[in-house]
């Protein structure tokens, strides 16, 4: 049903989205804009019923939270704050995202585009074309984010709603394997909350639609594009 599909990328990562509320509105689609994607690469990983990757790494998880004011646009800025600070290039994500909020302006943008600013201004002889950054946009973005989590990297989704040009990137920690199913929970933190904390939602492979579905919160919206940064 579901075949592995990934691709490896080191410099190019352009994928806008984000949310301007709690339902899901004024991303833009950004998503065909991956230009110089390299050949298919993907570690395999057995599924474990339950993986928390905070845990085993005994790390607090990175959630920066939008203030709502001039960042309503800006999960993917939050999101590509999360990933630093959980594979170690920066030491917090609100500060992070701080530097985000100052830097770009308040609307739909690019994940590569914070990654590349941080590391380039904020590490020293490192650029973002040194770190490796891969990413995954077929129906295996499971298998992608299970690969992801195990090795401990920093996770970003993005999710969509049918027919609309709109997107949010959530973060991911982990997730639950329902073998007889063979569907997941995934973990996630969320930039709309306003909380620090783990939230989770269930997804399901549909064949119809050929695609991953969200089955509660974020009902009706699916997955469309995973990408990962690697540890410092």
């Amino acid at each position: 049903m579901k075949y592995i599909s990934t691709i490896l990328i080191f410099i190019f990562v352009l994928i806008c989205g984000c949310n301007s509320g709690g339902s899901g509105g004024g991303g833009e689609d950004a998503d065909e804009i991956i230009p110089g994607a390299g050949a298919e690469d993907y570690t395999a990983q057995d599924y474990a019923p339950d993986f928390k990757m905070w845990e085993p790494n005994n790390t607090p998880f990175a959630d920066a939270d939008k203030t709502e004011t001039d960042d309503l646009n800006m999960c993917w800025a939050a999101a590509a704050a999360n990933l630093l600070v959980w594979a170690g290039w920066a030491a917090d994500e609100d500060d992070t995202f701080d530097i985000f909020r100052a830097h770009f302006e308040d609307k739909p943008g690019y994940v590569y585009d914070a990654l590349s600013y941080y590391l380039a201004n904020y590490e020293t002889g490192i650029s973002v074309e040194m770190v490796s950054v891969r990413e995954a946009r077929s129906h295996m973005l499971l298998d992608f984010i299970v690969s992801a989590v195990h090795e401990g990297k920093g996770v970003a989704m993005k999710i969509t709603y049918p027919g609309k040009d709109i997107g949010h990137f959530l973060t991911i920690y982990g997730y639950r394997y329902f073998a007889a199913e063979d569907n997941f929970i995934l973990y996630f933190t969320d930039s709309d909350d306003g909380l620090h904390q783990m939230r989770q939602f269930k997804v399901e492979w549909n064949d119809t639609t050929d695609r991953w579905e969200i089955q509660n919160l974020y009902r009706d919206y699916y997955l469309v594009y995973t990408l990962s940064l690697a540890r410092s």
